[in-house]
């Protein structure tokens, strides 16, 4: 399991996708699909200029994986461009945050897009982790499965 938000992104981003993940890389411009699977587990960074074209395929808000992969990837550069340019949630991220908050009790006050950052990252993480738990008690079902078809 990845600690990196920006795979766990993806990953969550193709395992969603209706795409197969040859079709995403081949929409991505990517060479082979198999970069996708060292991406996923964090084994290879994402590549920044193809996060346009992989939020499309995917079709997730390319501004919130570039987000997610600035902050991790660049986070001096990424501080100084939200200084000089300004930084606001998106609308579904302002839902998550608020969300997050009623969840863990906290006060639904404005706090700084820094600390608003860091609770997404943690709902990221926290969902891919339920998704890795979710396919393996899919696949210890499945093995069930298949050794009471043998009964």
């Amino acid at each position: 399991m990845t600690t990196s938000p920006t795979a766990a992104f993806l990953k969550l981003a193709i395992a969603n996708s209706d795409l197969t993940q040859r079709e995403i890389a081949q929409q991505a411009g990517l060479p082979k699909p198999n970069v996708l699977s060292m991406m996923k587990p964090g084994e290879t960074k994402v590549p920044l200029n193809r996060i346009p074209a992989l939020a499309k395929a995917c079709r997730v808000d390319a501004v919130t994986f570039i987000r997610i992969a600035m902050t991790e990837y660049h986070p001096e550069f990424w501080r100084l461009l939200e200084a000089e340019f300004g930084a606001n949630l998106t609308e579904d991220e302002e839902k998550l945050v608020e969300g997050r908050r009623y969840l863990t009790g906290h006060a639904s006050t404005r706090s700084t897009f820094r600390h608003q950052k860091r609770s997404l990252a943690s709902i990221i993480v926290e969902l891919s982790r339920l998704a890795d738990y979710f396919q393996f008690e899919e696949e210890k079902q499945d093995d069930l499965d298949r050794l009471l078809d043998g009964v």
